[in-house]
């Protein structure tokens, strides 16, 4: 799921994907895709598992066929332009599913913003986009968005956000690790009020091919990189029960009242009196006591709280029985300079993020997927980091620790 702001630390952020998993087995799902009215077969739509690299096109009879993938769960998908997409959950377990899919043409929807479309300001608002979408990370300079003229981008004065929207699926590549993406855009939102930023899409992965055997090395190397203390990792992580293993260390965190700040009502008089006393006495300068309550106001309403004690998250069944938020270091790597400069400091020794569960019960599968995912946000590391150029399939498995 921050943006345009050099606070990227404070951004509350959003990104919404979907699912896959491990190891092989004799899964299946197979269909025809047709058109709702008139009942005829639908060709070359894009049939995939969101999240993943693993995808198909149906056949001019509008027929699909993917097959011997790994169990787990996956969110299906089929698009074909000037259609409603078709999305659906499924888990297997050596599973076989067979489908009739009818899609419905899609009602433009796009009018509205088209028409409101901030064209002159187009290019500023697509440079705000495309830092908020790829990242400031490292990768972001090898990632290019092949069709950004299939965005509308609009600017809301009234509530100080850029909304962004797409007729086409964004399609981006990433030279950093190999893989074109193709991003069905559903949701970008950018608020610089709240300083919130909320990106909701399916993304399928195409893998690159590799110029020599030099560039395959290195784009192996950079999705470890990209895989090591993220949050897929962090999920696997907690479903099997090897946090402390992975490099991860948990607390509680909390946000609680400023004891050291007395309320607003009484800040207020207090500068209101002082000010008026700076009058009287026609003094050209701000008295300490003025002063003294200004930058007492200016203190922090809330401060953050850490639990003295490592966490042990419980998972029954794969789901995580905690509310609340969480403070998530992890200790195999150093913080980026990128993410250490924006935030004026030197790098720490390790990479410290925000996950604020909203409700009980989040359920977490074996391969690092999550739901609701809604329900999940982050601050810190992880609301820099976890941007479009450091994206990885849900299918994707480090190498095996020798």
């Amino acid at each position: 799921m921050n943006r345009c702001s050099c606070r990227t630390i404070k951004w509350l952020f959003f990104l919404v994907c979907a699912a896959s998993q491990v190891c092989a087995q004799s899964n299946k799902i197979s269909g025809v895709i047709t058109d709702a009215e008139t009942g005829a077969p639908i060709p070359f739509a894009n049939v995939f598992f969101a999240s993943t690299s693993i995808g198909v096109s149906s056949n001019m009879e509008g027929e699909f066929v993917l097959q011997n993938f790994a169990d787990g769960k996956y969110d299906f998908v089929i698009a074909y332009v000037g259609y409603q997409p078709y999305q659906q959950a499924f888990e297997f377990h050596n599973s076989q599913f067979r489908l009739t899919i009818q899609l419905k043409v899609e009602e433009v929807r796009l009018r509205e913003v088209v028409v409101r479309e901030d064209t002159a300001g187009w290019a500023h608002n697509y440079k705000v986009f495309k830092r908020a979408f790829l990242g400031d990370v490292p990768n972001a300079k090898s990632c290019t968005i092949l069709n950004p003229r299939d965005l509308h981008l609009y600017f809301d004065q009234a509530t100080h956000t850029l909304v962004a929207h797409a007729r086409q699926p964004l399609k981006i590549e990433n030279r950093a690790l190999g893989y074109t993406i193709n991003w069905y855009l559903q949701k970008f939102e950018l608020n610089y009020q709240t300083s919130r930023l909320e990106i909701f899409g399916i993304p399928v992965f195409e893998n690159l091919t590799a110029k020599n055997t030099s560039e395959a090395k290195r784009w192996q190397r950079e999705r470890q990189r990209a895989y090591e203390g993220s949050v897929t990792h962090f999920m696997r992580a907690i479903r099997s029960n090897q946090v402390e293993e992975a490099g991860f260390r948990i607390f509680e965190f909390y946000r609680v009242p400023n004891r050291k700040r007395p309320s607003d009502e009484w800040l207020n008089e207090k500068i209101k009196y002082h000010r008026e006393k700076n009058t009287r006495a026609n003094e050209m300068y701000i008295s300490d006591s003025l002063r003294y309550f200004i930058e007492l106001r200016n203190q922090p309403r809330m401060v953050d709280s850490i639990g003295r004690k490592e966490l042990k998250l419980p998972v029954e069944d794969g789901q995580l029985a905690f509310t609340g938020m969480l403070k998530i270091d992890y200790l195999h790597e150093r913080e980026a300079a990128a993410y250490a400069e924006m935030n004026g400091r030197f790098p720490a020794r390790f990479q410290t993020s925000i996950m604020h569960v909203l409700v009980p019960g989040l359920k977490i599968y074996e391969n690092g997927y999550y739901e609701n995912a809604y329900d999940v946000f982050f601050e810190w590391y992880w609301a820099w980091s976890e941007k479009m150029s450091d994206l990885l399939p849900l299918n994707y498995l480090p190498p095996e620790k020798k």
